[in-house]
């Protein structure tokens, strides 16, 4: 089965309901139907919704924290994780985003490679 506009819908609002975590709406909306892109499997959408939602939660609260970013990314830190756990994978997601008042400000998330390298597209929306 594939991802449905109904599952688009419950995974941004899942992800805006997380507490101390900004993003602007429009980027949000993107990032959800680029995760519908990279899984478009509906049980593999499920996890990297899952997945993304439990790392947001886990970085807004300063249980982890990701690395500095360096260039045009000067700023912003860029967490690592999986978009489905299991033992021993490899982090395939990511979110950059950056400490603020009020918890974090997210300036993008989804998968490493897929759609397409997540640092040279989030470059090109500078």
């Amino acid at each position: 089965m594939n991802v449905t506009n109904d599952m688009l819908d419950k995974a941004v609002r899942a992800i805006s309901a997380i507490p101390a975590v900004e993003m602007d709406g429009a980027s949000l909306a993107r990032d959800v139907v680029l995760l519908a892109y990279a899984w478009p499997d509906a049980e593999e959408f499920a996890a990297a919704v899952g997945g993304t939602c439990e790392a947001l939660r886990a970085l807004a609260e300063g249980r982890v924290e990701g690395s500095e970013l360096k260039y045009q990314f000067e700023g912003w830190r860029s967490f690592h994780y999986q978009h489905r756990r299991f033992h021993k994978a490899k982090a395939d997601a990511r979110i950059v985003y950056r400490r603020v008042d009020a918890g974090i400000q997210v300036w993008g998330f989804g998968g490493r490679h897929v759609p397409s390298d997540i640092y040279r597209r989030l470059s090109r929306l500078q």
